[in-house]
């Protein structure tokens, strides 16, 4: 059987070379720039999840959801983690009065997730002894698995991974994943000078994180009956489609290295 080829490759190679270098550019410098730059996406991520989830919502579900998320963001790169859960969940809860009149739904927690996930990122990156070095550690593991995955997948095929949530997911894609994600944490984490059997245990959770992250994903769209989550990206769709694999991913980072100590070394 001869390979399959996605028509949308090109587009998505295309979007990584202009996305890709300006994240790594504002991951770079950090403080503010980076900081906004996260929020900015956490507002759009909100924006889309509103989109998919409450299409009969007015402005004001609109403007809670992405007030929510892009100040979770601003408060934790640039004050404190706790004041930025708290916006989260006061958000959240807001979120879910105003959702309350036209009918409650258990959706509305999609707001923490943006917000928590969002608002990680920046806290990782903000952290002063080596917040570069763990974003870059966390960018490794789950662009090699998310890249890997998908190429490997679509152009390999085999077995589904789970088709009630996405037809297009295959068993070669998820371990192709693992493989890559492994890999480029243990490169990272040798170049960082950290222990290698804590960062492989440490990539491969975050790994299958980044594709149990998708996965949500997926499931979520197909309960909201839509094929992608926005198009503001071109061959990606919508922003959540672009980081849904990072989202999940972030967020068990942090705890995992609650754990597992990666041998960071204090300056």
């Amino acid at each position: 059987m001869p390979a399959r080829r996605d028509p949308a490759f090109r587009r998505r190679l295309l979007s990584a070379l202009v996305l890709g270098p300006l994240a790594l550019g504002l991951l770079s410098y950090g403080d503010l720039p980076f900081t906004a730059w996260v929020a900015a996406f956490a507002a759009a991520m909100a924006w889309e999840w509103i989109q998919m989830s409450d299409p009969d919502a007015p402005p004001l579900a609109y403007a809670i959801a992405c007030a929510t998320a892009s100040g979770s963001v601003l408060l934790a790169g640039q004050a404190e983690i706790g004041d930025a859960v708290f916006w989260g969940a006061a958000g959240t809860l807001a979120s879910a009065i105003e959702r309350w009149r036209r009918g409650w739904s258990i959706e509305v927690v999609g707001v923490l997730y943006v917000s928590l996930a969002a608002a990680l990122l920046a806290a990782m990156r903000a952290e002063p002894d080596h917040g570069l070095k763990s974003v870059v550690l966390l960018f490794a593991i789950v662009w090699a698995a998310d890249s890997f995955a998908y190429l490997v997948g679509t152009w390999a095929g085999g077995p589904k991974l789970l088709p009630q949530a996405s037809p297009n997911k295959t068993w070669s894609g998820f371990v192709a994943g693992l493989a890559a994600g492994l890999l480029a944490g243990l490169g990272a984490g040798v170049m960082f000078g950290l222990d290698k059997l804590p960062v492989a245990i440490f990539a491969l959770v975050v790994a299958t994180a980044s594709v149990g992250g998708d996965l949500a994903m997926s499931i979520f769209k197909r309960g909201f009956h839509v094929k992608d989550s926005g198009t503001l990206i071109p061959g990606h769709g919508g922003v959540l489609d672009r980081v849904d694999a990072l989202m999940l991913a972030v967020i068990i980072a942090v705890i995992t290295e609650r754990f597992l100590p990666l041998g960071w070394a204090t300056p």
